[in-house]
Order: structure tokens, then C-alpha cells, then sequence
């Protein structure tokens, strides 16, 4: 389906109309306040209404209305927003179309990164929505504010601050595959200057898959322990000093993927997705110089895991040609980073500078069950960043303001491994912003933009250490000839309305988009029987196209209506897959052309609230390498709640319906009983979910 001139016009009128209305309205009532959600990944720190780009914001409230525990379940409600599987949860984003889906030998530049309190935690995932105080997504490129996981966007984690009064909230959900959730947050203030925060939680499930083989229905199974701790300063009038400290255990189970395209599984080695996450910051807030204020944070990230598999999904004695090997990847992955940012008292300008030191170390064990054998492989990844940014904004009249943000990053590779196969990687890349606001009143903004996002290159490690394999002596130069990827660069132009009603009975943004990628990142596979080698290449481009809007109408004072939606429309160009198939043309991977959310909150009593939505997202290609797809996805989600003072009790549903579908597909053979015949194999997202939550405050 192509974007049809006719919607595309209508959805560009409509955009354009709305202000005048809510200009009317706002003379008609005398109130001009704007939503007040702040934006605390924007430098300026503006109402989600005010700021230029396309920026979806789920507070702690919407998290609730859906039942949320994970992110997973917030990015169905998001437009053009998606995610893959593969592991124990969703780890790996995309944006518009664009993003990785998976993350073995190769360590992955994510095109679509993750910051957690100012922490980066991209590829890790986010492991829990534990005190939440709101997500911030950035759709389209965000250089100048974030660099180089920012390609095709950004998720901000906001969790909440330090408060300086007492409060404690504690929390508990029981619900169907004996899971169950303990939650403790306790806020409170050791002297006038000094406030702390401390949260914990506790997840467990037995999942979602029966293992036949084991006669097990645990082998799929969550158990998940967080700590989040913040402390909170007020060292001078003029300093605020702010330290935090979380850890993550995560001991998930792996055994996703079933011979029989189902949920039930035959393996005998189920595999494991478990992580050890340690991470901290400190951060100075100053504002006593009489030009700039100035901010600084300086953050650490050790992360230690261990994800393995049985990558036959079966037993050994299944069928005489069957084989039996397991995979295992151990990454020990420490991070730094130092960020120093000066903006202007009169919010004019932004100047900063960044630095970063990641090393990613990764043993990874290969076992033959039948011969008895472990292969090891072993690699190290050292990289810098080194990053100079600024944004200037000048008013060019009272309601027209031009902004322009631009950021130069230089990184540095060094690559070694167990083959004795070293690469070194060094380059300067560039991006930012050009932007033109028109303010029509204070509940309506009009803007345009032009921005460029940019991410690195990197080593195909995999597709080197098997050119020195006996076992592919006929492929040894092809893989040869792919020993790094280059850099991709994203340009994007869009054209965007925010606009509200005085008194918000409806907050409604539109943005239409055009991206187009150069040297286009492609995730390749070369299947030989039953063996697989991963790699990188660079397509010539790629086509990135819609349109993304969301809506908030309050029907009556009992009843508000929720709408998000997005349209997208995106094509691979120049890329020929390891068959020799062109696919140039064809859509690009976790690229849904449809998707919306569509909920209804009713109050129906000063203390009953009942909540149903529909989530909805269209078929896409699971991979950019073959013709694999996932169903369309309908998912209808269902909530009551009762308010009872500090009380609050709810029972709900998740996929009420019991919807089957992915979240992560790939398309070979692997099955002995039919020869190897290919299929589409498929991880599936949860299936129908009941529970019972309470929490109570005081």
C-alpha cells in the first residue's frame, strides 16, 4: 500500500485547521495553559506541546491504565514503534521502520537507543517499569541531543525524583502462569538539604511454554529482582547534587522456539537469558553564573550475561538425521560515559561536550552433543567516543523562532579475537537539526525540520572466524570480502502540528515524515544446511515515509477517548541477499504499514475507573534477508479499578482475547521429521493474561 495523495492531503488539512480551532477556543475560554508534561530529555526541558519533532510520552498513568509491567507492553500503544524478541523479553527497538532485531557474535550499533535515568542501556533492554515517572520516545533522528544511538530515534526512562516528604507505596500482582510482582518504593527526607528514594521489586512467571520433552512449564520462565536508589542534594541555593544507584538480577529461562511453530517446545537443553546489570550516576545541576547554567552527569554500566540456547529446539534421539548443539554467549560489557552541558539563562543556546568508553568482551561456546565437543570463540571490543554539540535558537519574529543544533562525534574501534583477526576503526560523523516553529497562540504549534542522524560501522567478526573454517573452505573468500561494515547516515525532513484546546478537552499531534538512509545497515544470513553465519552489509539506501498522530478528547468530565496511529511506508533499495535475490523494493523489516491505539477511560463512579483498549499493529517482514512475515495483531486489553482511600484494587486483562502472534520470526529448516523443509519459525508475544493487582499508600 503507498500513501494515498488524497489521505495524505486530508491528514495535512486537518493539521492545519485544528489550531484555528483551538485558537477559538482559547479566546472564547480566557485560559491559554498548555498540557504540562515535561520533556526532561529535551534541552530545555518544554511541554511535550512545544517542542519541534515528532515525541510520544507515556506517563506513569498510562502505564497503569494498560496493566503495564514491562516495556513491552507500553510500545504497543506507540505509533511506528516496534520491537523484537529473540531472548526472555523485548530487547532490540525499532523506529519508522528502522532498527536491529537481534544481537549474537557481533556486538550491534543500535540505531534506536535506550537511556535510562541519563544511563545507556541500549541492546540490554529495559528491565522493569519499576517508579516510573515517564517514557519519553524521540521518533526520527535525535544527533544533537543524544549522537549516535539516536539514529532513527531515542527512549528516554524517566523514573521518578526524590521528594523531600515521607511516603511509602507498596505494591502486589498475582496473576494466570503463576506469576506474580512485589513492589516497594519509599521516599523520604533526611534533613531539609537531603532527600532519598529507594525502590525494589521482585517478577516471576512460569511463561508461556510447555516443554514436552521435560514435561516442564517453566522452561520459558521469569524471575527478575530490581533495586533503584537515588539521593537527592541541595549542597547551595546555587547546587543541586543528585547520585542513584540500580541493579538488575535477571535469571530468565530460554526455550521460545518449537519445532512444531507452536507454544509447546521438545527441548532437552532448554537455554537461559540471564543478566547481572550494575549501574550508577552523579549528576551537578548549577546555576549561580549569571550567563549559563551548567549540568553535568558522569555515568558507569557493568553488565555481565549469559544467553544461551538449544539450537536444535529438540532431543537427540528425535529422528537418526537430527543434530543436537547448544549456544551460549557470555558478554561482559562495562560502559562510561561523561556528559557536560552549558545553556544559556535565556534558553538562546546550548554548548557541551561528551565522552565515552565502552568495552565489550564476549566468549562464546558452541557445543556438538554427538562428538562431545565445545567450540570457544573469543573477541574483545574497545571503543571511544568523543563528542562536541551545540543548538542555537533565535527569534525571527514574536511567534517564529529558528533553531539549529548540530553535533560532530569521532569514535575509535579496536577489535581483536580468538582468530587472531584484529580491526581498527576510526572516524569523525556528523549530525543535528534545522527547525522553523510558528507559534499561532499558546495551544498551537506549526513546525518544519530538517535533521541528519548517523551511527558507526563495525566488525563482522562472525563471517571472518568462519572463513578460517575447514567446514566452509568454498564460501572462504565470499566471507572474506566482508570483513567490516561501513557507517550509515539517516536524513529526515518533517512537517508537524501540536495543537490543544484551552482547557485540553482535546490535545491532538500530527507529524508527517520522509527519511531516506545512505549505506543502509542490512543484517544478512548465509544458511548452509544447518548451520548459520550472521553479518553486516551496507545497501545502497533506503525510503522511510508517513505519517504518526496522537489524540486525547475528553468526551465528557466521566469519559476520555485515547487515539494513536501511524501510517509508514518504507523500501529497501540496491541489495542483492546471499540466494542472489534483489530485494530491492520490498519493504523493510519490523516495519508495520499500520498500526493504532485506541482506548476509552470511563470513571464511572468517584471510585470505580474501568479501562478497554485495542491495539492494533499490520504484518511486517521479520527480516531484510528473506520473505518471513508476521500476522496482522489485534489485541484488546481490559481493566476495573476500585479507589478506596490509600487503596487501590484492580482486576485485568491483557490480549483478552487470546490473540496469537510474533515478535521475532526467522525462515530455514530445522526440522529433521520433514527434512529440513524450510518454515516460518516463530517466537510468540503473551498470550491471554488475567490478574489482580493492589497497591497501598502511605
Amino acid at each position: 500500500m503507498r500513501l494515498k495523495p488524497a489521505f495524505l492531503a486530508l491528514s495535512v488539512q486537518f493539521a492545519l485547521a485544528f489550531p484555528l480551532l483551538a485558537d477559538i477556543a482559547a479566546v472564547e475560554s480566557g485560559n491559554a495553559d498548555i498540557e504540562r508534561i515535561t520533556i526532561k530529555g529535551d534541552f530545555r526541558q518544554s511541554s511535550v506541546q512545544q517542542i519541534s519533532g515528532s515525541l510520544a510520552v507515556v506517563s506513569e498513568q498510562d502505564a497503569k491504565r494498560q496493566a503495564s509491567q514491562h516495556l513491552d507492553d507500553l510500545l504497543q500503544q506507540i505509533g511506528n514503534v516496534n520491537f523484537a524478541a529473540g531472548a526472555s523479553r523485548g530487547r532490540f527497538l525499532q523506529v519508522r521502520g528502522v532498527g536491529e532485531r537481534s544481537e549474537f557474535v557481533d556486538a550491534i550499533n543500535p540505531s534506536v537507543g535506550l537511556l535510562v535515568d541519563g544511563i545507556d542501556y541500549s541492546v540490554l533492554g529495559l528491565p522493569s517499569l519499576l517508579d516510573l515517572q515517564q517514557l519519553e520516545v524521540f521518533r526520527g533522528p535525535e544527533a544533537t541531543r543524544f549522537g549516535a544511538n539516536a539514529m532513527a530515534g531515542m527512549l528516554n526512562f524517566v523514573s521518578q525524583d526524590p521528594q523531600f516528604e515521607r511516603e511509602t507505596r507498596l505494591g502486589a500482582t498475582l496473576a494466570n502462569y503463576n506469576s506474580s510482582q512485589l513492589s516497594l518504593v519509599h521516599n523520604d527526607k533526611i534533613s531539609e538539604k537531603v532527600a532519598f528514594r529507594f525502590a525494589a521489586e521482585h517478577q516471576s512467571s512460569d511463561g508461556f511454554i510447555q516443554n514436552h520433552y521435560l514435561n516442564r512449564k517453566d522452561t520459558n520462565n521469569i524471575d527478575e529482582t530490581h533495586l533503584h536508589g537515588k539521593v537527592r542534594v541541595l549542597a547551595t541555593d546555587d547546587l543541586t547534587l543528585d547520585a542513584l544507584l540500580n541493579w538488575h538480577d535477571i535469571d530468565n529461562g530460554y526455550d521460545a522456539f518449537s519445532l512444531d511453530r507452536n507454544r509447546v517446545t521438545l527441548s532437552d537443553q532448554p537455554g537461559q537469558d540471564k543478566q547481572d546489570i550494575k549501574a550508577g550516576a552523579l549528576k551537578a545541576s548549577y546555576s549561580g553564573w549569571s550567563f549559563a547554567d551548567s549540568q553535568t552527569q558522569l555515568s558507569v554500566l557493568n553488565a555481565k550475561s549469559d544467553y544461551g540456547f538449544d539450537e536444535d529446539w529438540s532431543f537427540q534421539a528425535i529422528h537418526p538425521w537430527a543434530y543436537s548443539t547448544t549456544d551460549q554467549y557470555l558478554r561482559d560489557r562495562q560502559f562510561r560515559s561523561f556528559n557536560q552541558r552549558f545553556q544559556a539563562k535565556d534558553n538562546h543556546w546550548v554548548l557541551g561536550f561528551y565522552a565515552s568508553s565502552q568495552q565489550t568482551d564476549l566468549t562464546r561456546n558452541y557445543g556438538d552433543n554427538f562428538a562431545q565437543t565445545v567450540s570457544v570463540f573469543q573477541s574483545e571490543l574497545e571503543r571511544q567516543n568523543l563528542a562536541w554539540y551545540g543548538e542555537y535558537q533565535h527569534q525571527l519574529a514574536t511567534d517564529l523562532t529558528l533553531t539549529a543544533g548540530v553535533r560532530a562525534e569521532r569514535y575509535s574501534d579496536d577489535y581483536h579475537d580468538s582468530n587472531q583477526i584484529v580491526q581498527q576503526g576510526d572516524d569523525w560523523m556528523w549530525g543535528g537539526k534545522l527547525s522553523l516553529d510558528y507559534q499561532l497562540n499558546e495551544q498551537a504549534l506549526i513546525y518544519g525540520l530538517a535533521s541528519r542522524g548517523y551511527k558507526v560501522g563495525g566488525v563482522n567478526g562472525e563471517a571472518l572466524a568462519k572463513a578460517l573454517d575447514p567446514e566452509f573452505a568454498d564460501i572462504a573468500a565470499q566471507l572474506q570480502q566482508r570483513p567490516t561494515f561501513g557507517p550509515e547516515a539517516l536524513w529526515n525532513t518533517e512537517f508537524g502540528v501540536k495543537a490543544s484546546t484551552a482547557e485540553q478537552q482535546l490535545v491532538s499531534r500530527v507529524a508527517a515524515f520522509y527519511m531516506w538512509r545512505d549505506d543502509m545497515q542490512v543484517n544478512s544470513w548465509i544458511n548452509r544446511g544447518t548451520k548459520f553465519i550472521g553479518y553486516l552489509a551496507n545497501a545502497g539506501s533506503g525510503r522511510n515515509y508517513g505519517l504518526e498522530m496522537e489524540n486525547r478528547l475528553q468526551l465528557n468530565p466521566s469519559l476520555v477517548l485515547f487515539a494513536n496511529a501511524s501510517v509508514l511506508q518504507s523500501e529497501i533499495r540496491d541489495f542483492v541477499n546471499d540466494k542472489g535475490v534483489d530485494m530491492t523494493g520490498r519493504e523493510q523489516a519490523h516495519a508495520p504499514k499500520r498500526q493504532f491505539s485506541l482506548a476509552l477511560e470511563w470513571l464511572a463512579t468517584d471510585a470505580i475507573t474501568v479501562h478497554g483498549g485495542v491495539q492494533h499493529k499490520d504484518a511486517y517482514y521479520y527480516s531484510d534477508s528473506h520473505q518471513a512475515r508476521s500476522d496482522k495483531m489485534y489485541l484488546l486489553n481490559l481493566k476495573v479499578s476500585y479507589q478506596w482511600q490509600q487503596l487501590e484494587l484492580s482486576v485485568w486483562s491483557r490480549n483478552a482475547l487470546d490473540e496469537q502472534y510474533g515478535v521475532r520470526g526467522f525462515y530455514f529448516g530445522n526440522d529433521p521429521r520433514d527434512e529440513y523443509e524450510g518454515h516460518v519459525y516463530e517466537q510468540f508475544g503473551e498470550p491471554r493474561r488475567v490478574g489482580v493487582s493492589a497497591s497501598y499508600q502511605f
